[in-house]
């Protein structure tokens, strides 16, 4: 949110290139090519699904309707934010080291990059979101609510790329970086109530072996972005003026730490990759 506007008069059409790059990159000599932006995410929804919704039978929250009650719409909701979200973190990295040959002969501010690939992840997203609108269609749980998707979506990106310049910064000086924030996302996957209802953690038996379930995934910052997208796609309401305001914090706040603490190490960052 708070990068594109210092950088968009200038340099917009080479964050559009960065991101077209990735995009051919992605699937380059893949047979299904871009087929398997719907496959991907769609396998990981029938995996979660058998395991958590079948063999555990967790049982989701009922819908606006009362009709549509899947374990996989659920889940697959809150994973088109959580995708957004680690491609980004996740992908800050490679595309950072990706550029720096070309960086070496041309001068260009180098997040310009990692906003590029930012803007590819959010076109992988807007397949997922064209997918989980013919889903809800056809369970008739529509309502003009799901236009705010993409809104959560804009502010999940902007957190995330603020955690994406941090760690991209990072790894230009320490590579083992890139494999911590693999075990981070790992762990905090499982702390966002994406594979469960957040209404489960209210079982007295997780606080009888001491474990605060419940707060820590309250204070899980990727939470409210999940919640939020529960609640405009799965329930078909309006978030909260609290969350509304949280996330907005969240989505102001890390991009402008993040980008001062990466140009702030800009040289050190070029010397080192």
């Amino acid at each position: 949110m708070t990068l594109l506007p210092k950088l968009a008069p200038n340099y917009g059409p080479l964050i559009v290139n960065f991101a077209q790059r990735e995009m051919r990159a992605r699937y380059k000599r893949s047979l299904l090519g871009w087929l398997w932006s719907l496959l991907n995410p769609l396998s990981t929804v029938l995996i979660y699904s058998l395991v958590f919704g079948v063999f555990l039978r967790t049982t989701p929250p009922v819908t606006s309707n009362g009709k549509a009650e899947l374990f996989a719409i659920y889940l697959f909701t809150g994973l088109v934010v959580w995708n957004f979200f680690a491609a980004i973190v996740n992908g800050s990295m490679d595309w950072l080291v990706g550029v720096m040959d070309l960086r070496k002969k041309v001068f260009f501010p180098t997040e310009t990059a990692i906003l590029g690939g930012a803007l590819s992840a959010a076109v992988q997203s807007a397949f997922e979101i064209f997918v989980l609108f013919l889903l809800m269609m056809g369970l008739g749980n529509l309502s003009w609510t799901f236009l705010l998707l993409p809104v959560v979506l804009l502010a999940t990106g902007s957190f995330a790329l603020g955690i994406g310049m941090f760690v991209a910064g990072m790894n230009a000086r320490y590579r083992d970086i890139r494999y911590l924030v693999g075990i981070a996302l790992s762990l905090q996957f499982f702390l966002v109530p994406i594979v469960y209802p957040i209404g489960l953690l209210d079982q007295p038996d997780l606080e009888t072996y001491g474990l605060p379930a419940k707060q820590l995934v309250e204070w899980n910052p990727v939470s409210e972005f999940v919640q939020a997208a529960h609640d405009v796609v799965y329930f078909l309401e309006v978030p909260s003026p609290q969350r509304v305001l949280t996330m907005l914090a969240y989505a102001i706040i890390s991009p402008t730490l993040g980008i001062m603490f990466f140009r702030r190490r800009s040289m050190a960052i070029s010397e080192e990759l």
